[in-house]
Formats: C-alpha cells, structure tokens, sequence
C-alpha cells in the first residue's frame, strides 16, 4: 500500500514527460511491416516445398518409366527366354519361401547364406548392365547362369536341413 499512495502523492512530479508519439507510431509500423514479411516468407517456404515435391514425383515417374524392367528386356530378345526367366525367379521364390518354412538357422549349414548374397548381388549388378546395354548375349547367359546357380543352390540348402532335421529326429528317438 505504501507504494500505491507514493504514486498517488507524487504523481504531478512522475508524470513531467510526455510519450514521443511518433517514436511510438515509427516502432509500430516497423514491426506491422515484419509480420507481413515473416507472413510471405512463410508462404514461400510453402510453395518451394510443394514445387520440390512436385519436382521429384515427377522425375521419379519419369525414370521408372524410362527404364524397361528386365521382363521387357528378355521378352525383346526373346519369349522363351522371358518364359524361362520367370519360371526360374519364381522356383527361387518357392524355395525361398520353403526354407523360410523350416524355421532353421542358416548359419549352421556349411553353404552359408553369403554365398546367396553374392549371387543376389550379381544378379542385380547384371541386370541394371542389361538394362543399359540392351541385348548382350554373354551377359544374358550369365545371367540366366545365375539364376540357375541359384535355384541349385536353394534346392541344395533345403536338401541339407531336411537331412539335418531328419538326423536330429532319428537322434531323439533313439
């Protein structure tokens, strides 16, 4: 309380200066023309954002479409090679998903899943070749080696955990 009739008391003494107006008036316009420039580059954020987004569907539309997949490829060359493509990618996927079945640990077989990496990679690598080539019949042959390799190489990995697992089962029953 003492300090509110302090200020009541002297407040013809406090009150000797009078507010600049247009000081005052010049630092509210200023920081009005702010919020609008904050406002715009906002907007502009917005905009750029949509343009580069627009830009890099577009550009991945466009490359997916300028690359013929590997299908394409063999059907150009050839039918039948297409045909035994795709008989070939869908054996490796039938004993891909049958040795998923099994639940077993891979690392305990001596044909390690490395060796599939490798070909995986191979296949990849020689294909995107393919792709960009064209028609290379060498590498069209290597290619199809591969896969042949590989489908060999599942049966034989599936071979070897059916003999596991029949070993392990003649083994508790004995």
């Amino acid at each position: 309380m003492k300090l509110e009739t302090y200020i009541q008391n002297s407040r013809q003494k406090l009150d000797v200066e009078k507010p600049d107006e247009e000081l005052i008036w010049a630092k509210v316009s200023l920081s009005l023309n702010k919020k609008g420039r904050r406002k715009r580059i906002v907007y502009w954020k917005y905009a750029i954002t949509i343009a580069a987004s627009v830009f890099i569907t577009f550009f991945a539309c466009y490359q997916m479409m300028k690359q013929p997949d590997q299908q394409s490829v063999f059907v150009q060359i050839d039918p039948n090679l297409a045909r035994y493509e795709s008989e070939m990618v869908n054996k490796i996927k039938h004993y891909t998903l049958q040795i998923e079945r099994t639940n077993y640990n891979l690392s305990e077989l001596p044909t390690t899943p490395d060796i599939l990496q490798d070909i995986d990679l191979m296949i990849e690598m020689y294909s995107a070749d393919l792709k960009e080539s064209g028609p290379n019949p060498a590498l069209i042959q290597s290619l199809i080696d591969l896969y042949e390799k590989k489908v060999s190489l599942l049966q034989r990995i599936l071979t070897e955990i059916e003999k596991t697992k029949d070993h392990e089962t003649s083994q508790t029953l004995l």
